[in-house]
């Protein structure tokens, strides 16, 4: 058998370590997201400068785990925004007639 060695991603990755959606009063939302470890901070400060350059302001804070960072309160779309500004656009779906190979 013929060893191969899987790509990995170096530095901090941008996708949160969780995220959390609630409602709020008049059908609006608040988002936190957390980014736990050594590099939570870091990455909770970049994902706030994402947001920002998506039109969202957001606040970063700190906790024992990492870096928090919190929006609201958010109508509706926004929240759709922000949610695909942490995670990227949805894939597309797929036809009757596609085939995932």
């Amino acid at each position: 058998m013929h060893y191969t060695a899987l790509p990995a991603e170096t530095g901090p990755t941008w996708a949160p370590d969780r995220l959390s959606v609630w409602p709020v009063e008049g059908g609006r939302y608040g988002i936190d997201a957390h980014y736990h470890g050594s590099t939570g901070l870091t990455r909770a400060e970049r994902q706030e400068q994402r947001l920002a350059s998506a039109g969202l302001t957001a606040s970063v804070r700190t906790d024992k785990n990492g870096g928090i960072v919190r929006l609201g309160p958010l109508a509706h779309n926004a929240v759709w925004l922000a949610l695909e500004a942490f995670l990227g656009r949805p894939l597309p779906e797929l036809g009757p007639n596609d085939h995932v190979a």
